[in-house]
């Protein structure tokens, strides 16, 4: 890490203030060259002048000044905060870039704080997911995490599988020492304990994936049942194009909306139905297919039009599918009351949920929709400020793959095998926990987490 990097750490945009960043053994040698002050800098202080290059001035700035090891990255960081132009801000890096340091690469300046000690792998995936959140709840979860509940739980679990794990090469090696010989029969409530503690982790991913990811929902039907009205509505602006002809949508519509503390990743799908028109019948297959991606169904029926054996397949694959699911009948202003009740006697002699009636055009029913999709995935009563939950998936894979490990080396003891075989699993549980805080991991690993990156943090 002997470069200096610099990059701009604020959005590009007409704002009142930009930020270059500039991290590496060189960083206050570069700015001394172009930033003229009547002060001079100082560690922890910020300093009003101006950026001076070949004699002209570009601009008047701020810069601080952070002295290694005292800083994010724990390496001398200079901060340029200048006005936020476009066109004055690139300006400033690329005099940055002529005076010695090189750009930096996506999450390089967060990737030098973990090598240089300044915050473990967890910790540094939580500032990513901070920067990502959607919600006021994934903030918090990630500010959690950031601040260290996660590697704090992870070192205490791993902490104490290596002190079991001495334990046993301490009997095994060193015979003739007057140690406690460790009976493989009494490591395994500790292991039990152990693998309940990792497990209880695990089961928070469920809700965790919901409030970082959002819940990925279909909207689905036959043609014009009101599908893209829907989403509209849900949308509150018209982001799907809506007409009267059967099968305008030919594409998979999406939108990101707030409801309650998460996230709804909606598609409006093209009408399912039978077609010879090509491009129509790709998007009723792209309507198909998008149902494994999904963790929840809106099933739209035209109840004026009443409902069909199509519409009772189609039901029949999400159940046989397993997927959560709603019925919606819809156009509930136009629909009579001897056809709504011939339509619900139909569902549930088929055992098919009972349906939320709505009327896109009155905008009735739409909030009976939203509360019953809060209640489906609620995560109200998660307690993030006390309770530890995971959002990402290696995290997830690492713990389940930890908690197989400890299984193993139980097995080894119920099969009568000697201490020092059980010790192997141990061992690779005591590892794998080290994966998630960056203990033992590989540099692919390190370079795929800060690749997701942006440009300057």
């Amino acid at each position: 890490m002997s470069t200096t990097i610099t990059a701009i750490g604020t959005a590009l945009s007409n704002s009142g203030i930009s930020i270059i960043r500039i991290s590496g053994k060189d960083s206050l040698n570069i700015v001394n060259k172009i930033f003229k002050s009547s002060s001079r800098l100082e560690p922890n202080h910020i300093i009003y002048g101006k950026i001076v290059n070949n004699g002209i001035f570009m601009d008047n700035v701020l810069v601080s000044y952070f002295k290694a090891p005292h800083s994010y990255t724990g390496e001398d960081i200079c901060e340029i905060n200048c006005h936020g132009g476009n066109e004055i801000t690139k300006e400033i890096l690329e005099i940055v870039l002529e005076n010695g340091a090189v750009l930096a690469e996506p999450g390089e300046f967060s990737k030098r704080a973990f090598l240089n000690g300044k915050m473990d792998l967890s910790q540094a995936e939580a500032v990513i997911n901070l920067i990502n959140a959607k919600t006021k709840t994934e903030s918090r979860i990630a500010a959690n995490n950031l601040e260290g509940n996660l590697s704090k739980r992870i070192r205490s679990l791993r902490e104490e599988l290596i002190e079991l794990m001495a334990k046993i090469e301490v009997s095994v090696d060193y015979p003739e020492y007057d140690y406690d010989e460790v009976e493989p029969t009494s490591v395994v409530p500790l292991l039990e304990n152990k693998a309940r503690e990792i497990q209880h982790i695990v089961d928070t991913y469920e809700q965790g994936k919901i409030i970082k990811d959002g819940v990925n929902v279909a909207i689905l039907g036959k043609p014009n049942v009101g599908k893209s009205s829907l989403l509209n509505t849900l949308a509150n602006y018209e982001k799907a194009i809506v007409t009267d002809i059967p099968g305008t949508t030919r594409d998979i519509v999406e939108e990101t909306i707030n409801l309650g503390n998460f996230v709804l990743n909606i598609s409006d799908t093209a009408g399912i139905r039978d077609t010879d028109d090509i491009i129509e019948k790709i998007g009723v297959e792209k309507s198909l297919k998008i149902l494994e991606e999904m963790d929840l169904v809106l099933y739209l029926i035209n109840g004026e039009d009443g409902i069909s054996k199509e519409d009772f397949e189609i039901l029949s694959k999400i159940q046989n599918k397993g997927l959560k699911y709603i019925t919606v009948i819809n156009k509930m202003d136009k629909t009579r009351k001897e056809a709504l009740n011939g339509i619900l006697e139909e569902l549930k002699n088929k055992g098919i949920n009972e349906p939320v009636l709505i009327s896109v055009q009155e905008n009735s029913g739409i909030e009976e929709l939203k509360d019953k999709i809060i209640n489906m995935f609620d995560t109200s009563d998660l307690d993030y400020s006390h309770e530890l939950i995971i959002t990402n998936q290696r995290h997830k894979d690492l713990l389940k793959k930890s908690i197989g490990y400890i299984n193993e080396a139980i097995d080894e003891v119920n099969k009568g095998q000697p201490i020092d075989i059980v010790s192997i699993y141990i061992k690779k549980a005591s590892k794998t926990l080290g994966e998630i805080i960056g203990a033992d991991v590989t540099q692919d690993v390190i370079s795929k987490i800060f690749e997701k990156f942006c440009l300057g943090k």
